[in-house]
């Protein structure tokens, strides 16, 4: 009897975003997005167990080995250009995330941090520090960012009188 055939990219997909959620710090919610344009989990944080209204946007990689440049510093990742231009131009922090299955680790970056790219390229390669590994201690940097991230836009918001909009 034939049955439906589970590619490689599938469990990897299912293996990376289990190993996110199994670091990801107690309480804190991750969902997925229907449909999946460029975000992959939004993440809802939690702080003394209570909602903080912040959240953040990931984009997850992954793949079975890792793709380490020459110098061992950072791990790469392939990203279309117009999910960099769709993460960049929505509100709340994105982050990248890089799960390398052989090494059962995934490192992040903010992309705050990554460089522009040309957009008259249609992929870009982003290197992702292999010194940042997912852990407890870099959802304090994470977290610490989004409250930065999320007070200053607070700061510029406004009440408003509609009428100037019709």
């Amino acid at each position: 009897m034939q049955r439906p055939i589970i590619i490689e990219n599938n469990m990897l997909e299912a293996d990376s975003d289990q190993h996110f959620r199994s670091v990801m710090p107690r309480g804190w919610t991750a969902d997925k997005p229907n449909p999946d344009i460029g975000v992959d989990l939004v993440v809802g944080i939690i702080e003394d167990n209570r909602a903080s209204s912040r959240e953040l946007l990931v984009q997850l990689k992954a793949s079975q080995e890792s793709n380490v440049t020459s110098d061992g510093l950072y791990e790469r990742i392939t990203l279309d250009v117009s999910t960099y231009n769709y993460l960049w131009d929505l509100l709340p922090v994105a982050l990248l995330v890089k799960y390398v299955a052989s090494e059962q680790v995934s490192y992040w970056q903010l992309l705050s941090q990554v460089p522009e790219p040309n957009q008259e390229n249609l992929t870009m390669t982003v290197k992702v520090p292999r010194s940042q590994v997912l852990n407890a201690e870099s959802w304090q940097i994470i977290r610490r960012y989004v409250e930065a991230i999320h007070l200053r836009k607070l700061g510029a918001r406004e009440r408003v009188d509609l009428a100037q909009f019709t």
